[in-house]
């Protein structure tokens, strides 16, 4: 069982930090936080209602997964677009592993098999981005999901400090965001570039106001992803209305 208690002293910056043993959901304890121009951090071994991209739920068993959230502030007039795919590769980074992808916008995955889950939720507050960033990271699972999942304990072949990789993951996710914050997604560009699990993927998007199938193209410079149809190249900002056709063999 991982002890989290002293978490605080192993980060980098003054940071706020709240430890459960178990919470409904780290997202929606640091949404209801009063407004706090300083980042905290929420973590526990156990989530009863955790959360996914659009209302789905987020499987873990306790002591299961890494499940932590970041509360940050940004600017107003800073534009979040592909802040998502920002934390995915300070996840990536930080794990160090081949074979790991990127799909788009919110998903780490490992031989087509996911491992990480990203969600965002944004506010503004006194002219300022509130915005939360949760993560769930599996290390050692054994729950029924729909998704095909895999995890760190299947997959590494080295032992697991789950206290220090929590650290590691909190302090880059925040370097990663300063860097977003300053300089934007476009940056970052190349690093989801050699990722993107998605790209060459054909997919179909249906919101009833308009359907297409094509090819992922990678994304633009503000993160959009860019699907290449036999007219034209679309632009998609959410997942929801997206499906996946067909994976070819990797």
């Amino acid at each position: 069982m991982v002890d989290y208690s002293d978490l605080k002293i192993h980060l980098s910056g003054d940071i706020d930090c709240h430890i459960f043993d178990t919470i409904p959901s780290t997202n929606d304890y640091l949404s209801a936080l009063a407004f706090s121009p300083k980042t905290q951090v929420c973590v526990s071994t156990r989530q009863t209602q955790g959360k996914g991209q659009h209302n789905r739920q987020w499987c873990s068993d306790k002591n299961s997964s890494i499940l932590l959230s970041i509360r940050r502030i940004f600017p107003a007039d800073v534009n979040l677009s592909g802040l998502s795919l920002v934390i995915g590769l300070a996840l990536i980074e930080v794990l160090d592993m081949p074979d790991l992808k990127l799909k788009w916008p919110n998903d780490v995955y490992y031989q087509d098999k996911k491992l990480a889950g990203i969600l965002i939720e944004n506010s503004l507050q006194n002219q300022t981005q509130s915005v939360v960033i949760g993560i769930g990271l599996n290390i050692d699972v054994n729950i029924g999901c729909q998704t095909l999942w895999t995890d760190l304990h299947t997959i590494s072949k080295t032992p697991i400090n789950q206290l220090e990789l929590t650290k590691s993951l909190i302090d880059k996710i925040l370097q990663f965001c300063q860097i977003f914050e300053t300089k934007g997604f476009e940056c970052f560009t190349q690093q989801w570039a050699d990722v993107d699990y998605l790209y060459g993927i054909e997919v179909q998007y249906d919101d009833k106001k308009q359907t297409f199938s094509g090819l992922c193209y990678g994304v633009n410079k503000e993160g959009v992803l860019l699907v290449k149809t036999k007219d034209a190249i679309k632009q998609v900002y959410s997942s929801q209305f997206l499906q996946v056709l067909h994976l070819p063999s990797r």
